[in-house]
């Protein structure tokens, strides 16, 4: 009894594992939603990049047959569905050179939108505006295959989208093809959706997968691996970023006092240890628009843009007393000295990093666990 009661627990577990592997793939494209969450910006930029490039080949394309619809070359009767599909992408491209659409929502919005009208293109061209009740409409289904490589998003929002235009598409047939030909565009549009919905299922998992991916390998690169801070390097970058636009702020050196003690009494793993403590403390005592770096060692340097010597002064007051207290019961007294050098926009990084650097010496010489702001630098 024993036996069949574990055995039934795992079974239920098993299954239970499966229902949320099979959700998260349906919503996430099988990642958790934490990543999902982060690289969805990365997602909408690459989908608009691509409706971008696509409204430009469907302008010339609509451009084109619209022309070759007139002189004769093709059947009057389907030229409003080139016009149609002309004057849309030219819209797009507008708004798109505008940057009307670069709004996250507006964007995931109109990515559809600009789908669904190249879908409904194909659906008036094989209905409607079709030359000959008697043909297939293979241009509908051509597109409804390939719009999962046009747009990627999850099977949650692609798989009704692609059901809804063809069943609308079904509809359409049954009013303008002769019945003869009805049952077979029907069928054809059916199989093609489900396979479009196989190829979104496969094809969106790989590339959220991909971006996942490369917004590891770029927080890798940026990211302190110990400390969880910004690398020295990337942390200079986005400063000089800010500077060059005329950021006023803060820039702070932080030194922890006697680290080497710490390291010779107590250990090196002892010391990582203590540097991720004290980078806990600066991520709790900075904004989300500070700059926070691990500079090397048991350095630490921070960009405060925007910031005045009064606001300055209560945070530095707030990470020294978190520090302190983060440190309180520790076999080691853990404390650091910190140097400010204040900006009003006009100074280049190195400037700003040698009267920090200096600031810090005061501190240090001045007995240490404090802070020195020094006087604006000159240009």
């Amino acid at each position: 009894m024993r036996y069949t009661s574990i055995r039934g627990n795992e079974n239920a577990g098993m299954k239970a594992k499966k229902q949320t592997t099979l959700w998260r793939r349906i919503r996430y494209g099988s990642l958790t939603k934490t990543v999902y969450d982060e690289i969805l910006p990365l997602r909408i930029r690459d989908n608009n990049d691509m409706l971008r490039r696509l409204a430009v080949i469907t302008l010339v394309f609509g451009l084109l047959l619209s022309l070759f619809s007139l002189t004769g070359i093709l059947s009057l009767k389907v030229f409003p569905a080139y016009a149609f599909l002309f004057i849309s992408s030219a819209i797009f491209i507008m708004l798109r050179r505008r940057h009307k659409l670069d709004h996250p929502l507006s964007g995931y919005i109109a990515g559809y939108l600009q789908i669904w009208i190249l879908l409904l293109f194909g659906l008036l061209n094989s209905t409607a505006f079709s030359p000959d009740p008697n043909s297939n409409g293979t241009i509908f289904v051509v597109i409804l295959l390939v719009v999962p490589f046009l747009l990627s998003d999850i099977p949650l929002r692609m798989c009704p989208f692609l059901a809804l235009n063809t069943a609308l598409y079904c509809f359409m047939v049954r009013i303008f093809k002769n019945p003869h030909v009805m049952q077979l565009d029907t069928v054809n549009a059916v199989s093609v959706c489900l396979i479009s919905g196989m190829c979104n299922w496969l094809f969106s998992e790989k590339v959220f997968h991909g971006f996942a991916n490369s917004l590891y390998i770029e927080k890798e690169r940026d990211t302190d691996a110990l400390t969880g801070l910004l690398t020295k390097q990337s942390a200079r970058v986005l400063t000089e970023t800010r500077l060059a636009h005329g950021s006023a702020g803060m820039l702070a050196i932080i030194d922890l006092d006697n680290f080497k003690h710490v390291n010779d009494t107590y250990g090196h793993l002892y010391g990582d240890e203590v540097l991720a403590k004290v980078a806990a403390c600066i991520k709790d005592n900075t904004r989300r628009t500070d700059i926070a770096a691990r500079f090397g060692g048991d350095e630490f340097v921070i960009f405060y843009p925007d910031m005045d010597k009064n606001a300055i002064r209560a945070y530095a007051d707030n990470f020294f007393f978190a520090l302190n207290k983060a440190f309180e019961h520790e076999k080691a007294k853990v404390t650091c000295s910190m140097g400010i050098q204040p900006t009003d926009g006009s100074h280049d990084y190195e400037t700003l990093f040698r009267g920090a650097d200096a600031a810090l010496y005061e501190s240090k010489r001045s007995g240490k666990n404090r802070y020195s702001i020094a006087e604006e630098a000159k240009k």
